[in-house]
């Protein structure tokens, strides 16, 4: 503002400077873009400043950040310092990765600072975050007998809060460690294939059949989820096939303490389950006598061949024909 005094003889001027000071207006553009420092959990947040910030220096940047997490809608405030924004012109960059969750969708609402108060806001587009893999397994795994060569394996879906994506199948694996040649199947719904066979993606299912079993067999089945990042962790059940008359799988054999079981050709041969072929011969040591608690009639040695009983026999401790 010019001032100017004028007389008959002489004017003298003088200049006055009113700096006019106010909100910042809103930001030009505001947007999001997952990743940053992780592509799963971290989101890059890009502000342009507008032509007219009030005149005054930013001093920070108030983001309102609103998640929709297993169908709820969540938010947060963050009040983020001026001067921690990497800076390229017009263009500020922050990378937000405080509690950002994987396959979520975010978007941002933003206003700019100065002493004088806070500006408009402008909001981003909604933007998604990248998968990751499931943080937990399918739940209730759960196995039906069909008959003595087949079951039912039923399970629930991974809860929602643990998907971390889009479930697009279910891993079946059935194995049983009482064989000497151990198969291990990969199965989606009803449909199974070997491990080494190409694998085919299918929409997601809650049950598979099982066929072609051994009878009176003890079997490991897993289930596990699949979905764009990777796979959960196993959830396993064991269950044991029925007997081919409907009786039920045999117990593990447990020798006495201080057993030792030998082959043929002096190879010890597995601990729990014994395969037993023709010309094999079976010794083991009494266990301390301190252990017995009373007299030992005969110990009962189960002989088993891949997983079933063949034949049930009395070892007497002190046979009379040596």
């Amino acid at each position: 503002i010019l001032c100017t005094a004028k007389n008959a003889v002489a004017e003298d001027t003088r200049t006055a400077h009113i700096k006019v000071v106010d909100k910042p207006d809103a930001p030009y553009d505001v947007k999001l873009i997952p990743g940053g420092v992780d592509e799963v959990r971290s989101i890059m947040l890009r502000v342009r400043l507008p032509v007219y910030t009030g005149n005054a220096e930013l001093t920070d940047v108030i983001v309102d950040l609103n998640a929709v997490v297993v169908n709820m809608q969540q938010s947060s405030k963050l009040a983020i310092d001026f001067s921690n924004f990497e800076k390229n012109g017009t263009v500020l960059l922050y990378t937000i990765s405080s509690g950002i969750l994987p396959y979520t969708c975010y978007a941002a609402s933003v206003r700019l600072t100065n002493d004088y108060g806070q500006g408009a806001a402008k909001t981003s587009r909604i933007v998604r975050t990248e998968e990751a893999e499931p943080t937990s397994g399918p739940a209730n795994v759960s196995v039906r007998d069909i008959d003595a060569t087949s079951l039912l394996v039923t399970w629930l879906p991974v809860p929602l809060a643990s998907r971390n994506g889009n479930i697009t199948a279910h891993q079946v694996s059935y194995s049983s460690p009482h064989h000497t040649s151990r198969k291990r199947s990969i199965c989606y719904n009803s449909k199974c294939f070997l491990e080494s066979q190409q694998r085919i993606p299918v929409s997601e299912g809650l049950s598979v059949e099982l066929r072609d079993l051994q009878s009176n067999t003890k079997y490991r089945i897993q289930v596990r989820a699949i979905n764009g990042a990777g796979y959960s962790s196993w959830t396993s059940v064991d269950h044991a096939t029925k007997d081919l008359d409907g009786g039920s799988s045999p117990m593990p054999f447990t020798p006495p303490p201080g057993y030792n079981i030998l082959g043929a050709a002096g190879m010890k041969v597995d601990e729990t389950h014994i395969p037993a072929p023709t010309g094999t011969e079976i010794t083991f040591a009494a266990g301390p006598a301190s252990d017995e608690n009373g007299p030992v009639d005969f110990y009962r040695l189960l002989l088993v061949d891949m997983g079933r009983v063949k034949n049930v026999s009395k070892l007497h401790p002190n046979p009379p024909d040596p």
